[in-house]
């Protein structure tokens, strides 16, 4: 049985629920194998060009063979111009070598899907292709967006037809709760689109550790090397009179504070709530007095020459970025979606067409 886990777009959260429905069947008595046929994440691991997010799931599952069956196909510049010249890339034929060998090991053979459902059509392997070629069922994962879901999840059902299993909906925030379940769920039911499941939005799932964030600024660590892997999960902008900034981060917690390198007054009323760390902005080193404190608090201070609406765009563009990678982040991911998503459900529709 396949079931290739598609998206709407990007950053949508499809890793998560493909390596929670492996982990949850395998605690089950499941054998589940994972291949992604395109990736697009290229980095060097022992020598060999691999995709980021499929070489994460190999590992995190424990899964035999070598990185490239996992990933058969990975994006690179070369790849891209062979293309462009026209050369015979059979690309296709390396996929389902992979997919068929991987699928004859296993019960369950997750596919993970590329952004959306047309990327790969300019390599020759369009993605509506290879499910079809594939015999695949397909889970679509969206990020709830109002009526811009409509349309997508619509326009995959119709292409998709019979091979759509469902929906499920991801970052579903609390306002957004009883609509989704009073109205959404009941439009797509009478379009016979099953809606498997809405996992909610979660801060630990969108946070961000200190030394992720320090990597995106390219920001100069000061202090607290220790705290890398804080978790951060909100931002505040300090450039207020004090006493409302510091009633501001009082109700803040595990948050990183963004302030100017000459605002002392800003960072050290930081240093005194639940900071992770502190981004100064402009260039402009701490304090003794701040960095004193700061290592006392076990805060990390990073300094960057750009400013604070750069470091605030910055921030935002990550948020809506985040891969799982922690270990604190997977247990909760995986936790989300057993309580949230009919998971035997989803296997019931593919062995029924299995």
């Amino acid at each position: 049985m396949k079931l290739y886990v598609a998206s709407t777009s990007e950053y949508t959260g499809k890793t998560l629920v493909a390596l929670s429905l492996a982990k949850i069947w395998a605690k089950e008595g499941l054998s589940v194998g994972y291949v992604k046929p395109l990736g697009k994440i290229p980095v060097v691991e022992k020598g060999m060009v691999v995709d980021e997010d499929a070489s994460f799931l190999a590992k995190e599952l424990c899964l035999p063979g070598s990185p490239d069956s996992v990933c058969p196909v990975v994006v690179t510049q070369d790849l891209v111009m062979a293309a462009y010249r026209g050369e015979p890339l059979r690309l296709r034929e390396k996929i389902v070598c992979a997919v068929e060998e991987a699928a004859s090991c296993v019960e369950v053979l997750l596919l993970g899907g590329a952004a959306n459902l047309r990327d790969g059509v300019f390599l020759g392997i369009s993605p509506l292709a290879l499910i079809s070629d594939l015999d695949c069922r397909v889970l679509l994962v969206d990020r709830f967006s109002g009526e811009k879901s409509m349309d997508q999840v619509l326009w995959a059902a119709g292409a998709l037809k019979e091979r759509l299993a469902g929906v499920v909906f991801n970052r579903v925030h609390q306002s957004q709760e009883a609509f989704l379940r009073d109205t959404v769920r009941p439009y797509l039911a009478a379009r016979n689109i099953a809606v498997f499941g809405a996992i909610p939005s979660d801060p630990l799932l969108d946070s961000v550790t200190v030394g992720v964030l320090a990597a995106s600024l390219s920001a100069m660590m000061v202090c607290g090397d220790d705290g890398m892997d804080a978790m951060i999960e909100r931002f505040c902008v300090g450039a207020m009179d004090v006493d409302s900034t510091l009633r501001v981060f009082r109700r803040i917690p595990r948050k990183a504070v963004i302030t100017g390198g000459h605002r002392a007054d800003i960072q050290l009323a930081a240093l005194e709530t639940d900071t992770r760390c502190l981004v100064l902005t402009g260039g402009v080193a701490p304090n003794e007095l701040i960095l004193s404190r700061a290592r006392e608090k076990g805060v990390p201070i990073l300094v960057i020459q750009e400013d604070t609406l750069f470091a605030v765009e910055m921030f935002e563009n990550l948020l809506g970025r985040l891969r799982i990678r922690e270990k604190e982040k997977i247990e909760r991911g995986v936790a989300l979606v057993a309580a949230s998503v009919d998971v035997a459900g989803i296997f019931a529709s593919i062995r029924k067409r299995g």
